[in-house]
């Protein structure tokens, strides 16, 4: 991190912030304004089932969540770095626009840099959409995009919007919201800019769960609902890290029980929506490609699959918000972990599969359906 301090401050000479503040304390400043969108309210946790049991303290640790109140507000001479970091005219950093992942906020990274970029800037209404972590299909999709939900019927006093635009998948979505190219301004760690006014949406949810308002605009983007269900296992054979190290012996159980093959990566958006929203039963190693399951009908069944090094409830929270049904099957290794409730948060480990449960889960699963076949000429009715 210090490397970085010092990388920064040889490549630019404008003064980073000096403070972080909250919203309400802001709101004492003249001249912005302030739009309360919807109450905050709480969201209680179904518990789920796990497998070993003794895993349970590690995956729900939370019985529920509080959504705070969502709001928009409109800062004059308001200034958005890097991640979508948002600045006041006093040079305080808004503590509402920003989630720092590693560390709390009062400890924020811009306040121990020495310099940032110099600011650019734009003449007109700038709406900050990108958040941290958005280069990631999670934090895109879960965190960036619900955003937008706040800005209803302010289309026509948006000049600009900053938003991702990097990857592929920020491309398309793009195309599904119709954002004008020319309102496009793209996120990046070295952009610092000042508008003339900054529209700043407030998290639809918190990092990584949007509110169910949140949740309600991306799924308003399906397609419509297809007619087959279908069974679904996430491969992640060709990632770095949380592989199925006997994923050549688990395939065999799946296809026994009617399982298709999937690596979302390799699909577009639209196909992903489509998939996810068909399928009846999920089955995947944790990681980010279980952001679709966003799109699953209620009452899907989810199996995620984790390594006793890293148990993280994300997903588990995204299907109770979604009305799914979660079932978590931990791998072997890590007993000691479990016993002593303990989270060695290994981002990267891989996954050794318990076989016989995952038998058991699947003897649990309804008997598969003879699927009707469409004929080329068939309509559907």
């Amino acid at each position: 991190m210090q490397l970085n301090v010092l990388q920064n401050a040889l490549r630019y000479n404008s003064t980073p912030p000096t403070s972080i503040i909250e919203v309400r304390d802001y709101l004492a400043s003249p001249n912005n304004t302030y739009k309360k969108i919807n109450a905050g309210q709480v969201f209680p946790f179904p518990r789920t089932q796990i497998y070993p049991e003794m895993a349970r303290p590690l995956l729900e640790k939370q019985n529920q969540i509080d959504f705070p109140e969502t709001f928009v507000l409109t800062i004059p001479n308001g200034r958005v770095l890097g991640d979508g970091t948002v600045v006041t005219e006093d040079n305080a950093i808004l503590s509402e626009s920003t989630t720092d992942f590693h560390r709390k906020q009062q400890f924020h990274r811009l306040l121990s840099e020495r310099s940032v970029p110099t600011p650019t800037r734009f003449d007109g209404r700038l709406a900050v959409i990108t958040s941290p972590g958005s280069n990631n299909y999670f934090h895109w999709t879960l965190d960036s995009l619900p955003r937008l939900s706040l800005l209803r019927g302010m289309t026509d006093e948006i000049d600009g919007y900053y938003i991702d635009s990097r990857s592929r998948f920020h491309l398309e979505w793009l195309d599904i919201l119709e954002i004008p190219k020319d309102k496009i301004i793209t996120a990046s760690p070295e952009h610092h800019i000042e508008a003339t006014e900054l529209i700043v949406p407030s998290f639809a949810g918190v990092a990584g769960l949007p509110s169910p308002d949140g949740l309600d605009f991306v799924r308003s983007f399906l397609p419509s609902k297809p007619n087959n269900r279908r069974r679904i296992y996430i491969s992640r054979s060709g990632a770095r890290r949380r592989k199925i190290l006997n994923e050549k012996e688990l395939l065999p159980i799946l296809q026994r029980n009617g399982f298709e093959t999937i690596q979302p990566g390799s699909m577009t958006v639209a196909e992903q929506m489509e998939t996810f929203s068909s399928a009846d039963v999920v089955v995947s190693p944790h990681g980010a490609e279980l952001t679709n399951i966003a799109y699953c009908a209620p009452e899907t069944k989810i199996i995620e699959l984790f390594s006793p090094y890293y148990i993280n409830p994300c997903f588990k929270n995204l299907a109770a918000l979604c009305k799914l049904q979660h079932t978590a099957l931990i791998g072997t290794g890590g007993e000691s972990l479990l016993r002593k409730r303990k989270d060695a948060h290994f981002l990267w480990a891989n996954i050794k599969m318990d076989l016989a449960s995952l038998e058991k889960t699947m003897h649990k699963l309804p008997a598969i359906q003879e699927r009707k076949t469409p004929q080329k000429n068939e309509k559907n009715l």
